[in-house]
Formats: C-alpha cells, structure tokens, sequence
C-alpha cells in the first residue's frame, strides 16, 4: 500500500490510485471538547487550555499560520479514532511578520480584551474566544508605514532567521518522510494578506485611490517570498505550494476581474514560474466563499488547485468538476448537515463517492467543523466516508 506522500502525488496529478487519502480539515477547539462529553476518547486532549473559537487543526490542513512562538492545536485523537492517513508535514517556518511587534493590552475586564496583537492590528476579543475579534486599527495606513514595516518585518536579511522550533530535526526528517509537505500557506497571497495590513476597507479604496501602494506591497511580497523559497528549497523538497486568500463572501469574489488581473494575476506568474523552475507543479489556493468567478482567474495566473469548497456558499463540486476536469479539488463536504440528520449526510457522500473516483480530489469537510454538531453525526459521516474512500478507486 503507498503512504500518504505517494497518495498525495498520485491524486493530484490525476494518476490512477487504489483509494484517495483519509483526512479531515479541522475543528472548533469547542467542537472537541463537546465530542469529548459525547463519546470520543480523550487520550492526547489539546483543548483544555484553548479558548471555543481556536482552530485545531487536522491532517488536511497543509501549513501552519504563523506562530508568533505560540503553540499551534494539532488533533491526535479524532485523527487516530478513525485511523486517518498521515497528515501534511507542518513546515517550522513563519513566513509573515517577523519579528512580531510588542503584544501591548489597552484595556481588559472579565469579558473582554482590547489590545495590539502581535500582527500589529488593533482588536478587540471575547476573552473565551466565543467570536471573531473586532478589528479596530491596522499597522499600514500609508507608504511611509510601509516603507518602515518592510524594512523592519520583511527584510531579506530576516530570511534564514524565520526557523521555528527544532529546525535541523525536522529538515533531515523531513528527507525520509512518508507523508506530503507543502510550502507557503498562512499569510502568502496577494489580497488575503495584505488585507491584514491595511484593513479590508481601507484595501478596497486602495485599490482606486492608492494603487501604487499596492503594487509596492505585492512586489515586494512576490520578491520575499521567491527568496524565502528559495531558502527553503536549499534544504527541503516539497510536493506542492499553497496560498492563501479567502477573498470571498457567499454571493462571489470580493473584487472583479480587472482588479484581480492588475493586482493579483502578475504576482501569480511570477512566483509561479519561480517555483516551476525549481520542480514543483502543484499550486493549490485556500479561498472561502462561493469561487465560481474566481477559478478561471486562478487558472490564468496558473493555480492548478483550489480547497474547501464551501457548501453554504453554493458551491456545487460536481458542476464544478464537469467544468474544470483538470482542478484539483480538495474539501466539499457540507459541514452543516453535521448537525441535521443522517438522510442530509448521506445525500453529501455520495457526491464525494461519485467525485473520488475521477481523481484530482481528496474528500473533507469544507471548513472547521463547529460546536453545533454532534459526535453521534461526525462519527457516522466519517465511517461512511472511510468505506467510501475504501472501497473507490481512483480512475
């Protein structure tokens, strides 16, 4: 039987297969603890410390966020319930602020905290983590504060410094590892990103009014992050690179396609062509929403993959598979019938079981999977879905 890294390889470049992977993508730090009371074994529990709302991540998820020195949640005991194939190698690397700015707090009571956090935005946080921040105030409101966050934050000079952790171990295990690795990820795109810079608002009107500061930004980015694969790539090799955007809401894209092609188009071929040059040909994007638009824009920039899918935003994954055969896709499974009944579940699997034996695609839920849903479901949904996954080859 292959392991997980040759799986990985075989499916996405379409190959025929015995089965696809085993994964799931994560979970609610709320959600575990829940299943926990409901019937899943606490053996190896990463949640007791954790706040509801914290991600914990699952096989699926290819890269850490940046750390900032934090611990990042892994599951182990969902993963080893249902005996899951190995999961993304989690590359030690930040590839975003660095060094992070000062965590100041400016005011807290039993509820809240309102600080600037190590990303250098102002929020404002539910102290049990029960919903998203508020954000108040961003580190770039012009390119004087850009020209200084660059320097400081971005520096080239920074590149080999940005190891986390125990580095050389994981680089030589990383040279015998039967599992896929990916680079990039968190906080490498080029909306998504600099959103967390200048604020989604402020980006929009950027865009018209400011464009130079944009572009600035997105060269700058696109030149560091060629650089710091290249440092990588010295000393790693990698099955694939991912990006990040979530760059979009339920109705589509959050901007149209001349911004896309004038501010995102030229940075993709860019990097792109870089990291084709260097043996790698798998580029997957990590974007919310409803990315009907979007994927013929990805597909000219030359992203070749794209996950989760998410259902609640309408998207339909065999319509999308009949019009894009050659997407790899990852995702798709409608969390939300997690907290319905076992008719709704069944209705989603077989859409997986249908797309898993055409290839290119690796069946899981299509976000994080909230509290709302029970163990009782999950467990059903994932022992029918390992069945599925068994019993279907790939082309």
């Amino acid at each position: 039987m292959p392991n997980a890294k040759e799986i990985f390889n075989r499916i996405i470049n379409f190959e025929s297969c015995e089965r696809t992977l085993n994964w799931e993508f994560g979970y609610w730090a709320g959600t575990i603890e829940r299943w926990y009371k409901e019937g899943l074994p606490s053996i190896n529990p990463v949640t007791s410390d954790a706040n509801l709302a914290d991600d914990v991540l699952g096989p699926a998820l290819p890269v850490s966020p940046p750390a900032y020195g934090e611990s990042i949640l892994i599951d182990s005991d969902i993963s080893n319930f249902f005996n899951f194939d190995e999961g993304f190698a989690k590359v030690p690397y930040d590839y975003w602020i660095f060094p992070a700015f000062e965590r100041k707090i400016i005011f807290e009571d039993e509820r809240l905290i309102e600080l600037y956090d190590y990303d250098g935005i102002r929020k404002r946080k539910m102290r049990d983590g029960s919903s998203m921040p508020f954000w108040i105030d961003y580190p770039v409101k012009d390119i004087n504060d850009w020209e200084k966050i660059k320097e400081e934050r971005f520096n080239f000079n920074s590149i080999s410094k940005r190891y986390l952790g125990n580095y050389d171990l994981f680089i030589r295990q990383a040279k015998n590892r039967t599992c896929p690795m990916a680079m990039l990820g968190g906080r490498v795109g080029f909306l998504g990103s600099i959103r967390f810079l200048l604020g989604e608002k402020n980006l929009y009107f950027a865009y018209y009014d400011n464009p130079g500061l944009i572009k600035s930004i997105c060269e700058h980015l696109c030149e560091f992050w060629i650089h710091v694969s290249e440092e990588l790539l010295s000393k790693m090799d990698f099955d694939a690179a991912i990006f990040w955007e979530d760059m979009s809401g339920k109705q589509g894209s959050l901007i149209g396609p001349a911004t896309f092609r004038e501010f995102m188009t030229p940075y993709y071929k860019r990097m792109i062509g870089f990291l084709k040059s260097k043996g790698i040909n798998s580029f997957i994007v990590d974007t919310d929403g409803n990315v009907s638009g979007l994927i013929p824009l990805f597909i000219e920039a030359g992203v070749n993959g794209m996950y989760p899918f998410e259902q609640q935003a309408s998207n339909d994954v065999i319509e999308i598979r009949k019009k894009y055969p050659d997407l790899v896709m990852l995702g798709g499974f409608d969390k939300n019938t997690l907290f319905k009944n076992k008719e709704s579940i069944d209705r989603e699997l077989k859409k997986m079981e249908w797309m898993i034996g055409r290839g290119g695609y690796i069946p899981y839920a299509d976000h994080l999977i909230p509290p709302n849903s029970t163990w009782e479901n999950f467990k059903y949904y994932r022992e029918q879905l390992s069945r599925i996954i068994s019993n279907t080859r790939v082309l």
